[in-house]
């Protein structure tokens, strides 16, 4: 049961993260943004839904390649956003994996002590007893 609420507990650490939260605004942003610039300068796109769903599959590294840029400017989109989301990418993966080793960290070393306490408090013990 103490594992199910330190679960709970490392996932709204996790979600409180204001680094986190900034990232993935940054990622919904930049999606936005090059799914737009895809779609005017790719005359090959027909939506601006196209555009986005080009770049949600970009920066995520897919790369279904139902949609390939053909343009040089469409190239350089790409490029840029390729770049953009393997950085984001990562960001996200360090901060994510932070949370968890600070949290495992934090619960280990806490049953550590507390186990140490424990040793410590039956040592007096038997040293109180010695004493009377």
């Amino acid at each position: 049961m103490t594992r199910i609420r330190n679960l709970f507990g490392l996932l709204e650490t996790l979600f409180n993260s204001r680094r986190l939260r900034t990232i993935l605004a940054a990622l919904i942003f930049f999606i936005f943004l090059f799914g737009y610039l895809f779609y005017v300068s790719e005359p090959d796109v027909r939506n601006l839904g196209d555009g986005i769903w080009w770049a949600l599959v970009t920066i995520t590294t897919v790369g279904y390649g139902d949609i390939t840029p053909v343009t040089t400017l469409g190239r350089v989109v790409a490029s840029s956003l390729m770049l953009l989301g393997l950085g984001l990418i990562a960001t996200i993966t360090a901060i994510v994996s932070a949370k968890f080793i600070q949290n495992f960290v934090d619960h280990h070393t806490n049953d550590d002590v507390l186990e140490k306490l424990d040793e410590m408090q039956l040592e007096l013990d038997d040293i109180k007893k010695k004493l009377q």
